[in-house]
């Protein structure tokens, strides 16, 4: 089944750094909100979709082999913070939606959220596993004083907090035109539901909308990273756009159709087809490095590619574009693992994971200074007193 979608993430305007995680690759897909000290909420946000990259969902009770997934994460994240004291309460929300048949299977822990978009209403179809969730659905708080309420940041359940955790799961039917939202709080915690619906309603493509949302929630602070997927199951934007060009008609089609094929039957017209097969061959590649991004290395520096990371005989489809200062000998293991996998994106994409990295070498190296000039200085009046008695 076709599933058209976009997707997107951004740091904001306020965090240093992305905690952020997201997957999309249709039928399935993943948003995951990471937290912790140093690194430890971008570990956790990555092992909670890590297992998603490799699952094929089955035909029946996708709920259920999705739930599977994400209790084998939760227990590898506690066992990872168990093991390391700076990972100590380390955490991830995970928000993951698969597409089968005339359904989407929902499974949720924490406060991102999975929306559903129909005929411009938009309806949340998770439950925030939140202080203010909780105080919201006990009547406590109303909804406005809910969006402004000092600690609804404060999550109650999350992947990697205890060996076990408590995991929602839902379905829902989809509709031809239906567009279903997964974000990260850093959307919605910025955004208004209304302005939502009315940015997804009045975008003329999913590009464009997950865009706006962007956008929006930094133009409005951006106080969090923003990490956004809208997809609709159904036909394919592509098949849309064919669908509503002028046919032609059935004479001109069959005139059209003869002609071509008595003209590719002889040596020449072959000759004709290889050539235009080529031109149309080299024309999406250029495309491509216009418009694709990926981060990777050249010559032992994080570098920016335009293209995707393929080769076909002599032909190559990407190009350094940019080579930063960040060596990857400067890096942690999971964040060159994480650079290997050569993952498709944007320009400014690109640009702001080399950011972050930067960004985290550059304290990991101020960090290590302070801790050498600690141990000399601390080590610098045994040794006066030693020269002195002799």
């Amino acid at each position: 089944m076709p599933v058209s979608f976009a997707k997107a993430t951004n740091t904001g305007r306020v965090r240093s750094s992305n905690e952020d995680a997201l997957f999309a690759r249709p039928p399935v897909f993943v948003v995951a909100d990471g937290m912790g000290g140093a690194q430890a909420g971008e570990i956790a946000s990555s092992e909670a979709v890590r297992p998603f990259e490799d699952f094929t969902p089955p035909a029946a009770a996708p709920e259920a082999a999705l739930a599977a997934l994400i209790r084998a994460a939760n227990q590898r994240i506690h066992a990872m913070a168990a093991e390391n004291d700076e990972r100590s309460g380390m955490g991830t929300t995970v928000t993951a939606a698969v597409v089968s048949g005339g359904s989407v299977s929902i499974v949720h822990v924490g406060d991102s959220r999975a929306y559903r978009w129909r005929g411009g209403e938009l309806e949340q179809l998770t439950e925030d596993h939140s202080l203010v969730g909780e105080m919201l659905r006990q009547g406590k708080i109303s909804a406005s004083e809910a969006e402004m309420h000092p600690q609804r940041s404060i999550i109650t359940r999350a992947l990697g907090i205890e060996p076990e955790v408590e995991i929602d799961t839902a379905s829902v039917d989809w509709e031809p035109g239906d567009i279903f939202l997964l974000c990260s709080d850093g959307l919605t915690s910025m955004v208004p539901d209304q302005e939502i619906a009315t940015i997804i309603g009045e975008r003329e493509s999913l590009e464009a909308a997950v865009a706006g949302l962007v956008d929006a929630a930094n133009t409005h602070g951006g106080r969090d990273n923003i990490s956004v997927i809208l997809f609709s199951p159904g036909e394919s934007e592509d098949q849309a756009r064919t669908a509503v060009l002028p046919a032609a008609s059935e004479e001109h089609r069959d005139a059209r159709s003869g002609g071509l094929l008595s003209r590719l039957g002889t040596r020449t017209g072959r000759a004709l087809a290889l050539a235009l097969a080529i031109a149309l061959l080299m024309a999406g590649a250029w495309l491509i490095n216009r418009n694709i991004y990926y981060v990777g290395t050249h010559g032992g520096y994080v570098t920016i590619y335009r293209g995707v990371p393929v080769d076909m005989g002599p032909l190559s489809f990407s190009s350094a574009y940019s080579v930063s200062a960040v060596r990857m000998d400067d890096l942690e293991p999971f964040e060159r693992e994480r650079i290997d996998r050569h993952e498709l994106r944007s320009l400014e994409g690109a640009r702001q994971v080399v950011a972050n990295y930067s960004d985290r070498a550059d304290r990991r190296r101020k960090e290590q200074d302070r801790v050498t000039g600690t141990a000399t200085t601390a080590t610098a009046p045994s040794e006066m007193a030693a020269g002195g008695g002799s």
